[in-house]
């Protein structure tokens, strides 16, 4: 995995505890292959993203991952949602429906963590990305380039 300036890495307080089991889960469920590039904390639209991935076919997806503040995540998850083919939230435990349905209205995926089991409750609508900001931000993805382990 291949970690931009300020990146925590080993910081295992807060929603970085997360990062492990989501990242061993992308790659046992074949989202993320050895060809995938796979990048933490890369700034899109002037925010971080905390985890942006990137397939050897050009799809690009974003994970936001909050302990709690579903709007915070709901908002950054918009956000990137503008450059980005697939854009989800990681929750660190299941929000209520109404949330989840909120969600769904913005085209944003959610992961819930619990305990080191994850479960996708909804997953991203249809791509509504501005072709060039994703070309930028492909562009980016490639610069660093580092395909994951």
């Amino acid at each position: 995995m291949v970690f931009i300036e300020h990146d925590k890495a080993f910081d295992t307080s807060g929603e970085s505890r997360m990062m492990p089991d989501l990242v061993n889960w992308l790659r046992r469920s074949r989202w993320v292959r050895d060809d995938s590039i796979i990048v933490r904390e890369l700034p899109i639209n002037g925010r971080r993203a905390d985890l942006v991935t990137m397939t050897k076919s050009g799809v690009i997806s974003t994970f936001e991952l909050k302990l709690g503040g579903f709007n915070r995540a709901l908002e950054q998850a918009v956000y990137n949602r503008l450059s980005v083919d697939r854009s989800w939230m990681v929750l660190g435990s299941s929000p209520r429906a109404s949330n989840v349905e909120e969600a769904v209205r913005f085209g944003i995926g959610i992961i819930a963590i619990n305990e080191g089991q994850l479960k996708v409750l909804c997953r991203p609508g249809a791509p509504g990305f501005d072709p060039e900001a994703k070309r930028r931000v492909g562009a980016r993805l490639s610069e660093i380039g580092v395909v994951c382990v």
